[in-house]
């Protein structure tokens, strides 16, 4: 689990950095060199769709994703173990269905190229069951962690 945790943590340093550094060298680029590079901004769109969604793996690794926090403080006990679990469940199944559907899709569409890019669009609509794998396990993770407290 320590190197899953650890990938997760490295993609996304590099997804923002270079997220940061395309977007400056283009802004730069447009206002003081008069020219835009032509390919920033579909990459930029890609890797925000990558971010997105490996960032809510991370928000359920921490615990920090939405959650009902008001019924959880009104609940003890017996009760918010089982209403924690049941969100575990709901979490898992949901996940599942999109990650069957998303990678059906993008399966599909890797055909179609990115006309900046050219490279296939597959490649961004992978981060979709990418970061549903990084989430099924971390959902995983917190059911074990639920059940044992």
């Amino acid at each position: 689990m320590k190197y899953i945790n650890k990938a997760l943590n490295f993609s996304l340093f590099v997804i923002l950095l270079v997220m940061a550094v395309i977007m400056a060298s283009n802004v730069f680029c447009r206002f003081v060199l008069k020219f835009s590079i032509y390919w920033a901004d579909e990459l930029a769109q890609s890797l925000l769709v990558w971010l997105t969604f490996l960032g809510a793996a991370l928000a359920i690794r921490e615990g920090s994703h939405y959650s009902f926090d008001a019924i959880e403080k009104s609940l003890k006990g017996v009760t918010l173990k089982i209403f924690k679990i049941f969100g575990c469940v709901i979490i898992f199944m949901i996940v599942a269905v999109i990650l069957y559907w998303s990678t059906i899709v993008s399966v599909g569409i890797r055909i179609w190229i990115m006309p900046a890019m050219g490279i296939s669009r597959a490649l961004v609509y992978v981060a979709c069951p990418v970061g549903c794998v990084f989430i099924l396990i971390y959902t995983i993770q917190n059911l074990f962690k639920i059940v044992k407290s």
